[in-house]
């Protein structure tokens, strides 16, 4: 796959930040994305915790069901051959794009559990005539719950982008390498 397409992805997925701006109201953006709290250190354990939950996930995944179970999205991260920039892009524009979208925009509709499921579900980990992916994808669940919550409590939303990254760096740096 060609290099643009790899970025196109990654922008495509930071349009949704506007999108979820926009659902919410347009809050004055200062406020909607709680800059005053992007240094916090929340945001460090956000990193901590989606690093853990990424080894966390690889350690599971790493049997020959879940490989056949996975291969699909095995292939696909292997086929995009990224580098460490494009890793490190991507997974950003996936943890702040995806997380202002479901998190803040979503889970005004939704409860936090239903917005987990509706998101993993959407990509694909939940699927209820595959229950070798769907075991995995309660993995996942249980790790975005966490995000759900996180949202509204002292971690807030800087704590999800990075938890969010940082997961995703981590399988697209490891699933892409084996």
């Amino acid at each position: 796959m060609a290099k643009w397409r790899v970025y196109l992805m990654g922008f495509v997925t930071l349009l949704m930040a506007p999108l979820g701006w926009t659902l919410c109201g347009m809050p004055p953006v200062w406020e909607f994305l709680q800059l005053d709290r992007i240094s916090n250190l929340w945001t460090a354990i956000g990193v901590e915790f989606g690093v853990f939950a990424g080894i966390l996930m690889l350690v599971f995944t790493n049997t020959e069901t879940a490989r056949k179970s996975f291969s699909v999205q095995h292939q696909l991260i292997k086929a995009l051959r990224l580098n460490f920039a494009d890793i490190l892009f991507l997974s950003l524009c996936a943890g702040f794009g995806e997380e202002i979208l479901f998190r803040i925009a979503v889970q005004q509709w939704l409860h936090p559990i239903l917005a987990s499921i509706v998101f993993v579900a959407i990509h694909g980990y939940i699927l209820p005539n595959d229950w070798n992916t769907t075991k995995y994808g309660i993995l996942v669940c249980l790790f975005i719950t966490v995000l759900s919550y996180a949202i509204s409590g002292e971690q807030g939303l800087w704590f999800c982008i990075a938890a969010h990254a940082s997961y995703d760096f981590v399988l697209f740096y490891f699933w892409g390498k084996n």
